[in-house]
């Protein structure tokens, strides 16, 4: 069994790495297509409003822009009371259409107990 040594193993990982990234290149170029770019996606979050109000303005203002800023992804928030939340969740299992995330903290903790 021949032995292979840090040295060599580097050397033929690299050159490996090599051939696949120009073969990606050279295969972008044989389409004669630019290259996808990914769409705008949009988060749909569903929460409950915070007991202390300028906490939702901070979210909604600073935070979604940020979000956008940072990530590309445009995020929507939606707050509604809590004890009206596990009804808009069953109407959204129900339904197969809601929010992409849901703020459920109180029902994991009575479902915990």
């Amino acid at each position: 069994m021949a032995r292979i040594t840090r040295r060599r193993l580097l050397k033929l990982s690299a050159s490996g790495a090599l051939a696949a990234q120009t073969g990606g290149l050279a295969a972008v170029v044989a389409t004669g297509r630019a290259p996808a770019f990914a769409q705008g996606t949009t988060v749909h979050w569903l929460r409950w409003a915070d007991f202390v109000p300028a906490s939702d303005v901070l979210l909604k203002s600073h935070i979604i822009q940020e979000c956008q800023k940072a990530t590309g992804i445009t995020l929507k928030v939606e707050t509604i009371n809590a004890n009206d939340l596990q009804a808009r969740i069953t109407s959204a299992i129900q339904s197969g259409t809601g929010p992409d995330i849901i703020m459920g903290r109180r029902q994991l903790a009575a479902a915990l107990r």
